[in-house]
């Protein structure tokens, strides 16, 4: 109980005071931990053309060791979540980013598709681990004003990771082959894991709720100059702040969570899905209505861009309009723009003309925007919303959740995209129904993040 009023009073504190620059370093340190992490797990994506040709397979034969990170990443999240809550965020982080690094050294030695296939799911183990400690991590060294948007700031680490690699290796990959790619992303990786053992601090809350209370006083000092724990508490923060019970050994499936875990799973599963679709299967959809490819290719970059500069903003959004209006309001707007896309790839001729390339460029970039905002936002308010004795486990399988729907639209894509020959509409179909379920999880969560 002293544990868990001590975690209470160092998050007080720092509503008080202004954001210091270790508090900052932690924010950054572990951003680009998470874009080395979408560096790591698109590098094989990025590589397969290379790799096929060297190893003479078929691109049907490589689908295993491709879905292998994601079934690993989907697992990772879930398990890494639970160990991050009983051994430290800091411990699962560190762990988690020397497995990645080294499994992607690993890969680059693979020689047929079942070694990399074994080597790319314990790589997608320690990429989904990572992600719940460090989410964790910084939102509990941060005051409640600013974490919904240094939440929304990590949800971009790993798709801008990726899009950096994409861009680095048209000059890396003729240089040092894919290999040496591999080898190169994985030093990097373990050199970064080192960083994060010797300079990232623990979670002073999480340390208070374990009992360490000597311990997350002199870090609470140390870190964020937060003093005086035992005075009478400062009032507490303002109205936009999720406030989540902290009971000693309690549950994140307790009856107080019901609402935000189902909320937060459907919410998640369904942006994830619709995410990925965009991800895996613009260039077949687009490339199916009759666009060439290198337009297919940038209504992929546009999805991928926006998507990122939509996340950045989102937490202004949730404080300035508060957590609910955001996400109803990006669910409806995700519909619209799925609807426009539809519409206009159903009177697509060949060769489309320019209202309706730019026409399809917005729509899909109005997506990736519209999309990307409903994730960020579940990423608030999954961090904000569970206490710190259950934050790393609720952001993890709630991540496994989200993750699942990118596994299953690789699944079914294909399937629905073929349902009626050349037209994409059962496809867009499904897509615009889950923009219901994302409205329905966003009414759902009890827990939300107030406008200021």
């Amino acid at each position: 109980m002293a544990g868990n009023m001590m975690s209470a009073a160092i998050a007080r504190r720092l509503e008080t005071r202004p954001i210091g620059a270790r508090q900052i370093w932690i924010v950054m340190l572990v951003q680009f931990i998470l874009m080395i992490d979408g560096l790591d797990i698109q590098l094989l994506g990025l590589v397969t053309p290379v790799v096929l040709q060297e190893w003479q397979v078929e691109r049907a034969a490589f689908g295993p060791a491709l879905a292998a990170s994601l079934f690993g990443l989907s697992l990772g999240a879930g398990a890494g979540g639970w160990l991050g809550d009983r051994f430290g965020r800091k411990r699962v982080l560190t762990i988690s980013a020397f497995l990645f690094g080294l499994a992607t050294i690993g890969a680059a030695f693979a020689n047929s598709i079942p070694q990399m296939t074994a080597i790319r799911f314990v790589s997608g183990l320690g990429f989904g681990a990572a992600a719940p400690s460090s989410i964790a991590l910084v939102a509990e060294w941060l005051p409640r004003r600013a974490q919904a948007k240094a939440v929304a700031f990590l949800s971009v680490g790993t798709p801008f990771g990726g899009m950096v690699g994409s861009l680095a290796l048209q000059l890396l990959l003729p240089m040092l082959g894919w290999r040496g790619c591999f080898v190169l992303c994985g030093l990097l990786t373990l050199a970064v894991a080192l960083l994060v053992l010797l300079a990232l601090p623990e979670s002073a809350a999480y340390l208070a709720g374990r009992g360490e209370t000597a311990r997350a006083a002199k870090l609470a000092r140390r870190v964020a100059g937060v003093t005086d724990l035992d005075a009478p508490d400062p009032a507490s923060a303002g109205a936009g702040a999720v406030d989540p019970p902290a009971a000693p050994g309690e549950s994140m499936f307790a009856r107080h969570y019901r609402r935000l875990t189902l909320g937060g799973w459907l919410l998640f599963f369904s942006a994830q899905f619709i995410a990925y679709s965009f991800i895996s299967w613009s260039p077949t959809f687009l490339t199916m209505a009759k666009f060439p490819l290198d337009q297919a290719l940038q209504a992929s970059f546009s999805f991928n861009l926006f998507a990122m500069m939509a996340a950045l903003v989102t937490g202004l959004l949730i404080h300035r309009h508060g957590s609910r209006r955001v996400a109803l309001g990006a669910s409806a707007l995700t519909a619209a723009s799925l609807a426009l896309l539809t519409v206009t790839l159903l009177g697509a001729v060949a060769p489309p003309g320019p209202l309706v390339y730019w026409t399809v460029m917005a729509s899909v970039a109005g997506v990736g925007i519209f999309v990307s905002t409903a994730i960020a936002t579940g990423y608030a308010l999954l961090a904000l919303g569970y206490s710190e004795q259950v934050r790393s486990t609720g952001i993890g399988i709630g991540l496994m959740v989200g993750r699942t729907g990118g596994v299953v639209t690789g699944l079914t894509g294909g399937v629905l995209l073929s349902m009626a020959g050349d037209q994409s509409w059962p496809y867009f179909t499904v897509l615009l129904v889950l923009t219901v379920a994302i409205c329905v999880g966003a009414l759902l969560i009890d827990r939300h993040i107030a406008a200021d």
